[in-house]
């Protein structure tokens, strides 16, 4: 999600041509046998070609890494190793939906450049992270054909963008994932994806809750499936891979992510949750957002380790309330616990003794 962007992309549409104004027939014999070496037209042309070559090859890198950035960014990450670690994470627990991510950052960061937003914002992933999470929704509560959830993928991920660039002015803290909820919210509370659920025969939940009992197990795995959660995806074995991708950038920030996420699944089994929905990491994933947010933004002290910890709290009983609502109209509340919590968190900066911004946030360890 945020802390600061990518090259803007060049095209070269140049026809690369050469013109010859001797006629064959009329050229001395010593042209051709004399030298070895092209004539100097030709030589320019293949130093033309040249660099655009390796131009070309420097954008589609770029761009790349912007995507990939832009991933790591959903989690504060400003990595390209660690976003293409997590795109990989996603893979193994939804390709589908990697795929749907991949777009949509690569889409919200391309619009970005488009329009001239803050190149090097664009460079650190900042435009393109919450196009990510549109890719993620997109594939999870849009539409089941394909070219549509892909059109809804591109136009959700190019509005985020402007939203992005709006927010800016407009707030005094970083916009989290503000611009995600808005674009994402306008379009699934229309179309009402949680209702399908809600109106499955009584006969058939019971069925599926006799084949999906939980166990010991699944409650001990529950915190990894809410760091999974977070790109909608529901596999401990993907909340793993992204623990991983969090520690490679940063050790004590995954441990901010796991104890969150811990915390949450804590919390709504002490609210007397609904088990499947603890075991599914619904309960977690806020918490493991508002845990980072803390750990990246605050320079690291006890203090900071306790509002870490009161955030994920706070964020999971902000999830048990919003819950009940949003499921009412048919809908997930996504992450606005999280925008909501750490936004609060983000003004005690000054107000509780130990507890300080960061200058250039980054991760516990560069904090300290």
């Amino acid at each position: 999600m945020m802390i600061v962007a990518r090259r803007v992309v060049q095209r070269h549409n140049g026809r690369i041509g050469s013109s010859f104004s001797s006629n064959f027939y009329n050229c001395p014999q010593s042209a051709f046998f004399s030298s070895s070496s092209p004539p100097k037209s030709e030589q320019d042309d293949d130093k033309t070609k040249a660099k655009q070559n390796t131009s070309i090859t420097a954008t589609n890198k770029a761009a790349i890494d912007a995507t990939t950035t832009s991933l790591g960014q959903v989690i504060f990450l400003n990595s390209s190793k660690s976003g293409t670690a997590i795109l990989a994470s996603l893979a193994i627990g939804d390709p589908t939906l990697a795929v749907f991510a991949g777009l949509g950052a690569y889409t919200a960061t391309l619009t970005a450049q488009s329009i001239g937003l803050n190149e090097q914002s664009c460079r650190d992933g900042l435009f393109g992270y919450n196009g990510a999470l549109i890719g993620c929704a997109a594939s999870v509560f849009g539409p089941s054909f394909v070219p549509v959830g892909v059109a809804y993928t591109m136009l959700g991920a190019s509005a985020t963008s402007v939203l992005c660039a709006s927010l800016n002015k407009a707030l005094s803290q970083p916009q989290w994932t503000w611009s995600f909820n808005v674009v994402a919210l306008t379009s699934i509370l229309r179309m009402k994806p949680l209702e399908a659920v809600a109106e499955t025969p009584a006969t058939d939940v019971a069925a599926t809750s006799l084949s999906n009992s939980v166990g010991v197990m699944d409650f001990v795995a529950s915190p990894l499936v809410g760091i999974s959660q977070i790109f909608v995806v529901d596999s401990a074995l993907t909340g793993a891979g992204i623990i991983g991708s969090i520690g490679m950038y940063s050790p004590k920030l995954g441990v901010h992510a796991l104890g969150g996420s811990t915390l949450g699944c804590l919390v709504g089994l002490l609210f007397g949750a609904d088990t499947s929905d603890v075991v599914h990491g619904l309960w977690g994933y806020n918490s493991a957002l508002a845990s980072m947010a803390v750990g990246t933004f605050f320079v690291h002290s006890r203090e900071a380790v306790a509002l870490s910890a009161g955030s994920a709290a706070a964020s999971a009983a902000l999830f048990g309330a919003l819950q009940p609502l949003f499921g009412s109209l048919g809908a997930p509340c996504l992450t606005l616990p999280f925008c909501a919590v750490t936004s609060a968190c983000y003004l005690l900066d000054g107000q509780v003794p130990g507890l300080k911004l960061a200058k250039e946030p980054h991760s516990p360890e560069k904090n300290a």
